[in-house]
């Protein structure tokens, strides 16, 4: 069997165990990420986990197609201007994603995190009054363990993609820079990582067996 076929069929199996059951509940550490002063309902917020597969249907914060990935969600009533005198529109809308990979040993390898690109006057509020980066990066350590993975890694801000427009612009570029080593670099050892010259990675040993 060729490397691909043994990294598509760890991929596929791993990827099959991606439900809600086996995602930590979120109320075990949430409270350790809201901000000092800050006030939230926990029954607001979910974390929903996604496959590559489901991602292709979904329109998502992804910048990028991971095997997998963890969705925070938040509950949003919104009233919708009609004919009949205006309905209330209720459900969840995506705050932040946290994207990973999925490497032979079994490895995940942390490719983004990034906040909702839409609804963004509904969700800053509430992406300002949590720790959320460190919130997904926990909720994917926990599903490590929880799956069997023997280590985490998440990529640096260096490695992460700034795009052709951001990269043209040299001021730009470093105020970009910047908000990125925030969110990878900070959280990352915030979160007890070390960086590995070897991977080029922040890594964090689960020693699963």
């Amino acid at each position: 069997m060729s490397y691909a076929d043994i990294r598509q069929s760890l991929v596929r199996d791993f990827a099959s165990c991606v439900d809600d059951k086996r995602v930590p509940p979120l109320g075990e550490y949430f409270p350790d990420y809201v901000k000092s002063g800050c006030e939230v309902l926990l029954d607001d917020y979910r974390l929903v986990p996604l496959t590559a597969t489901t991602l292709r249907f979904l329109v998502t914060s992804s910048n990028c197609l991971t095997d997998c990935m963890l969705e925070l969600q938040s509950k949003y009533a919104q009233f919708v201007p009609d004919d009949w005198g205006g309905h209330m529109e209720k459900g969840r809308r995506d705050l932040g994603v946290i994207g990973f990979n999925i490497l032979e040993g079994v490895v995940l390898d942390i490719q983004e995190i990034n906040p909702t690109a839409a609804h963004l006057e509904w969700a800053e509020p509430k992406l300002n009054v949590l720790e959320w980066e460190r919130l997904l990066i926990h909720a994917v350590v926990d599903f490590g363990r929880s799956c069997g993975a023997k280590q985490i890694r998440l990529l640096p801000a260096h490695r992460y993609p700034a795009g052709v427009e951001v990269a043209a612009d040299p001021a730009r570029l470093a105020e970009v820079r910047v908000g990125l080593e925030k969110r990878y670099d900070d959280n990352a050892q915030a979160s007890g990582f070390a960086y590995d010259e070897s991977v080029d990675r922040f890594v964090l040993e689960l020693g699963a067996g």
